[in-house]
């Protein structure tokens, strides 16, 4: 048994050339089949109209004929007349005599009773066949002529009339169908062009499909969504490389660090060795951790940002403030550092809220991270502009803050500042900048609180609700 074949995710693939030659091809014998039915119908229409008026013409010679008393020889005369005729005529002649209709001649085809009790045209079976008869009567009523017709003789030639008209379309309708083929051929000919150039193309250099010959308008919106679909592919697959040249990067040298820490561990004779090895190894599984963790953060934000606008919501900005400062507090505590909030008043947006609360717990635990045991750590909410729906987020510090010099980089992947000596993976301000581009934010770097020694921490500025999808790396 045959089948189908099947096209993307399974379902069965038709042609769409043979589908328009069978549907194009079906809709022009459709036509000219309705034409032949329309063209018989007309054509017999015509033909009984011209074939009554015969049948009123023989009427009225006969009776003019029988009129004269010529009717002696008139039988045999019509009788050799009906074999030249491709539609004979039959009569029957009466006279009437004492009130009463006698048959005077009649023609082979007719019986010897009245066929016909009144003048005109009328219908009806003889011999089982449907004729056609009209009377006519002599003005002075002596004598009556019926003529009739065989109904299938007006039928035959109607038919005849009809097959001269459409035998020569249907000799052409092969002809037809071969120029349909060619045309929709042609038309369908950019199609496999198209299909041709992307089967051709090349997974590891996604490039647009950059076509030559023109395009149909049907198929141009086709052609221009794969190659946007291109685009993004080819962006994301060069994404994925650099992201995974860069993880490697970063993992192989926390491993290296915990392989060497174990062996030092097995190798340890004395107890107090063993402790300070595998206390190092602890803190490497922490920093392994942290980094897993931000990179698997990083790694679904960008698929999420192809839905960036179907998952918006209300988003109160002092609820996720306080919540991440309620979950920050104990690691605060834990390094003498004091971690405050300060709002004005109600800071709701239109954005996703677990976008906004994976923003703000970066930006609090880099600060955490880098500033020094005993330092400030302030979340700030400002309301916006008046008549806009803008608000500001600051996270600011008296941490060792960054170079100037080191501005624009520590915002890219697995960037830090030259002057920070915390362990850390590079990846908490490279994920705050994803965020606020795919929420249309602006993220500036500025200076933060002031440092008991002088000079300021970091301070991160981030407007969300501006629609600008900015960001920049300024120093106020």
């Amino acid at each position: 048994m045959s089948s189908a074949p099947l096209g993307a995710a399974g379902r069965a693939a038709y042609s769409l050339r043979q589908r328009l030659l069978v549907l194009l091809i079906g809709v022009v014998a459709a036509g000219w089949m309705g034409t032949g039915i329309v063209a018989f119908g007309t054509a017999h229409q015509q033909a009984d109209e011209l074939f009554d008026a015969q049948l009123v013409q023989v009427a009225e010679t006969l009776l003019a004929i029988v009129a004269t008393g010529q009717s002696d020889d008139l039988a045999m005369e019509l009788a050799e007349h009906q074999h030249e005729n491709r539609l004979p005529v039959a009569f029957q002649v009466w006279r009437q005599d004492g009130g009463e209709w006698r048959l005077l001649i009649r023609s082979p085809e007719m019986p010897e009773a009245a066929v016909l009790e009144r003048v005109g045209f009328d219908e009806h079976t003889l011999h089982g066949v449907l004729w056609r008869f009209y009377g006519l009567d002599h003005p002075g009523a002596r004598y009556r002529v019926v003529v009739g017709q065989n109904h299938a003789a007006r039928y035959h030639l109607a038919l005849e009339v009809v097959w001269h008209l459409i035998w020569p379309m249907l000799l052409g309708l092969p002809l037809m169908a071969l120029a349909i083929r060619v045309v929709v051929g042609r038309a369908l000919g950019p199609m496999a062009a198209v299909a041709d150039r992307v089967r051709g193309m090349d997974a590891r250099h996604l490039q647009p499909l950059d076509l030559k010959t023109p395009l149909p308008g049907e198929v141009l919106p086709l052609v221009q969504a794969l190659d946007a679909l291109v685009l993004r592919l080819g962006d994301a697959l060069v994404r994925e490389r650099q992201f995974t040249a860069d993880a490697a990067h970063e993992l192989r040298t926390p491993l290296a660090a915990l392989k060497v820490h174990l062996q030092v561990a097995q190798r340890a004779r004395v107890d107090e060795d063993r402790t300070r090895a595998l206390a190092q190894v602890e803190a490497g599984v922490l920093r392994m951790q942290h980094l897993v963790s931000q990179l698997l953060t990083l790694a679904r934000l960008e698929p999420e940002a192809a839905h960036a606008h179907a998952s918006l919501e209300r988003v109160d900005l002092v609820q996720v403030a306080e919540r991440v400062c309620g979950d920050m507090a104990n690691r605060a505590v834990q390094r003498d550092q004091s971690l405050g909030l300060e709002y004005e008043g109600p800071c709701v947006i239109t954005g996703n809220g677990g976008w906004v609360e994976i923003l703000l717990r970066n930006l609090v635990d880099n600060a955490l991270r880098y500033t020094p045991a005993g330092g400030q750590i302030l979340i700030r909410l400002e309301g916006g502009r008046p008549l806009e729906a803008r608000y500001v987020l600051r996270v600011l510090d008296d941490g060792p803050g960054i170079a100037a010099e080191d501005m624009d980089r520590v915002l890219t992947r697995f960037a830090r500042g030259s002057s920070v000596e915390e362990e850390g993976c590079g990846l908490g301000l490279s994920i705050v900048a994803r965020i606020v581009t795919m929420m249309d934010g602006r993220l500036s770097l500025e200076p933060g609180l002031p440092r008991p020694q002088g000079g300021h921490g970091l301070g991160v500025r981030v407007v969300l609700g501006s629609g600008s999808g900015e960001i920049a790396a300024d120093i106020a």
